[in-house]
């Protein structure tokens, strides 16, 4: 009977180990919003009269998830190094500008309220109302960012390489402005 009875076995949780190569792997992610947000930054200091606008950066983001699709596709029937370096970098282009062109939206929304509480008379709040997801191409901006940013967090690791050939062209799919 007492041979019947064991001590329960402990289930211990596996330990986080952060080597430098996986850390590594999340810089595409890093430079992308951090230079999205020291571009946004830089418009707010610099003023929209001498800067790109918001549908430059994201006819550059356009095609820069195009090519990077080119890639990541051309990476599934022929694997190469080279190819899947090209398409990660060229996606990583592609979040920053999708990311920019959503901020400098934003700050020019902020620009014209400004204008226009000042030229009624009222005074401006502290922080300001307008959210771009007011319509739906500010929604198409935040999705085509959010399929960018899973393919860099994800698409790094060897059995997700294929993420990039599927998701980078539903984030080029969606219709310019009118």
């Amino acid at each position: 009977m007492s041979q019947a009875i064991k001590h329960p076995a402990t289930i211990a949780a596996p330990g986080i180990k952060f080597r430098a190569d996986s850390l590594l792997s999340f810089l595409p992610v890093v430079l992308a919003v951090g230079g999205a947000v020291a571009l946004a930054l830089l418009r707010v200091r610099a003023g929209g009269e001498h800067f790109p606008s918001d549908g430059a950066l994201m006819m550059l983001a356009l095609a820069c998830y195009l090519t990077a699709a080119i890639f990541h596709l051309t990476n599934l029937y022929a694997p190469s190094t080279l190819f899947q370096r090209i398409g990660l970098w060229t996606a990583t282009g592609g979040v920053f500008f999708n990311l920019a062109s959503w901020l400098v939206r934003w700050v020019a929304s902020y620009e014209r309220e400004l204008a226009v509480i000042t030229r009624q008379g009222g005074e401006m709040p502290w922080f300001f109302r307008y959210i771009p997801f007011a319509n739906l191409y500010d929604l198409s901006l935040a999705f085509a960012f959010g399929a960018g940013l899973a393919t860099l967090l994800i698409a790094h690791r060897q059995n997700f390489r294929f993420i990039g050939a599927l998701s980078l062209p539903l984030a080029s799919s969606r219709r310019s402005r009118t």
